[in-house]
């Protein structure tokens, strides 16, 4: 059985006003997930869900709405985990050696168990970064995007 995507129990209280009830504006679990995932690999902000706080599987594969753009999410957990080992492009062993731990192109999500597990520990570990940047938690999805792009720019531009 695949390993599956994991968002911690406290992510679903966070982003409750604008993903229950009538007001529901986001689609999916993988969109909260994908919130988090971003902005923890733009920060390179990881840990162990399992051991930090409780967590809940929701799924074991990229939904329809992100299948287009896996690769390129694999890709970007790739770059962070080589750049937080401190390997260069340059330096091919290193790098085919991380492939192989990471990506398994005969299961569904192209992920192995490893890979999975970094990409929640870049999901988890960025939550606790997220809700400092907020005041509060978000009421509108709309005024969340428009806060939460410009923390993402931010992490990427390092500032």
């Amino acid at each position: 059985m695949a390993k599956s995507f994991q968002l911690r129990l406290d992510v679903d209280e966070w982003f409750s006003n604008i993903n229950k009830g009538k007001t529901q504006q986001i689609k999916t679990d993988f969109d909260l997930y994908y919130f988090c995932l971003m902005m923890g690999l733009a920060t390179k902000s990881k840990n162990n869900p399992s051991e930090r706080c409780k967590c809940r599987d929701f799924i074991d594969y990229f939904v329809s709405d992100y299948q287009s753009q896996q690769n390129l999410i694999i890709g970007l957990l790739i770059r962070a985990e080589l750049e937080n080992l401190g390997i260069s492009l340059d330096e091919k062993d290193a790098v085919k050696k991380q492939l192989l731990k990471l990506i398994n192109p005969s299961i569904q999500t192209n992920l192995t168990d490893e890979g999975i597990d970094k990409m929640n520990a870049y999901a988890s570990g960025v939550f606790d970064y997220l809700i400092q940047k907020f005041s509060s938690k978000p009421n509108h999805l709309e005024n969340f995007l428009q806060r939460y792009v410009k923390i993402l720019r931010e992490a990427i531009d390092g500032r």
